[in-house]
This record gives C-alpha cells, structure tokens and sequence, in this order.
C-alpha cells in the first residue's frame, strides 16, 4: 500500500528509516523513475513513495509521516549570537553553532 509520496528520492529514505525505526515493514520505490523527470511529466507519478507490506501498519505510519512533515514545516530562525539566519528544520546555527531559541 502506497503511503507517502515524496518530493526527492532522499526524503523518500528518510521517511522510509523512520517507519522502520517503529518497526513498520515499508521500502522506497519509484526513486528510478525520478531521474527521469522532465522526459516524464513532473508529479506523483514520477516522485518516489514509501510502500506499505502490511496495511495494518498504515495508521500509525501515517502519525510518524504528520509528525515528520510538520517538523519540516518549521519557520526560519535567526540566531541569537551571530544575527545569521537559519532553516526551521536546524537546531544549530550553521555560522557559528549556537543552539536555536
């Protein structure tokens, strides 16, 4: 069962270790197909996604992927120390390593 579509082959594998570090049986497909985009039109048929073997898991995988995608929503930040401004999904200023507020 198909259970998350992602934008790159690496979100795909991260998404994919986090399901199997709750033990959910999952695997990446699709990644092949991505290299191929522009020849293919762009959009779920050619993003990689995470395929489900046991549909009982598919709840609770879907809480891990909610959890996942709203830490990568997180707002940009600027660091206390040094002013520089830093992606959300950072917890360290990448200037100067002070930790984010």
């Amino acid at each position: 069962m198909k259970v998350f579509s992602a934008i790159t082959p690496t979100e795909a594998h991260i998404v994919c270790e986090l399901l199997k570090s709750q033990y959910i049986d999952c695997e990446v497909r699709g990644e092949g197909i991505f290299g191929l985009q522009g020849e293919l039109p762009f959009g779920e048929t050619s993003e990689p996604y995470i395929w489900l073997f046991d549909q009982r898991d598919s709840e609770k995988a879907s809480e891990i992927i909610k959890e996942f995608q709203s830490e990568q929503e997180k707002q940009d930040w600027y660091c206390d120390e040094c002013g520089e401004q830093n992606e959300g999904q950072f917890g360290a200023c990448w200037q100067c390593g002070s930790v984010a507020p």
